[in-house]
């Protein structure tokens, strides 16, 4: 069975990591195939219900994406992120869902390029062999409903 492109669902801050993305693609540096950002206000805000929903909606893995803790726009988003992603390794674990499928990470004001190659050595991870997708199909629309 050929492996197709793994399908990444990005949960971005609506500051600098959203910014980060629009700064990349001002600058022609292509987002990897299979990888669907979805903006949320403030990563603080969001629950481990929208990265469980992803998976079950059927991602091969979850980038959340939040500003540097110095330069968060609500003060504390970045920093209840933090402490949310160690909460959800937990449950994903528990799920049977490896932790490498799950990643988190902050990004400053004007790190575009920097930010696309984390999202592109996080694909290439998921396609390694040594990765099998989560699900046996591949939905059809990743993106729709995964932050609800």
């Amino acid at each position: 069975m050929a492996r197709t492109e793994p399908r990444v669902v990005v949960l971005t801050c609506n500051w600098n990591a959203l910014q980060s993305l629009d700064q990349a693609g001002k600058q022609r540096f292509a987002l990897p195939p299979g990888v669907r950002p979805l903006k949320v206000t403030c990563m603080g805000q969001v629950g481990s219900s929208a990265i469980l929903k992803a998976f079950e909606k059927g991602a091969d893995g979850v980038m959340l994406v939040a500003c540097a803790p110095e330069e968060c726009h609500y003060e504390f988003g970045s920093r209840r992120a933090a402490e949310m992603f160690k909460e959800v390794r937990q449950l994903t674990a528990l799920l049977g869902i490896h932790g490498d499928r799950l990643q988190f990470t902050q990004v400053g004001t004007g790190e575009g390029a920097n930010l696309v190659g984390r999202l592109q050595d996080f694909v290439d991870r998921l396609a390694s062999p040594a990765e099998e997708p989560i699900h046996g199909q591949q939905p059809s629309a990743i993106g729709e409903g995964a932050a609800d």
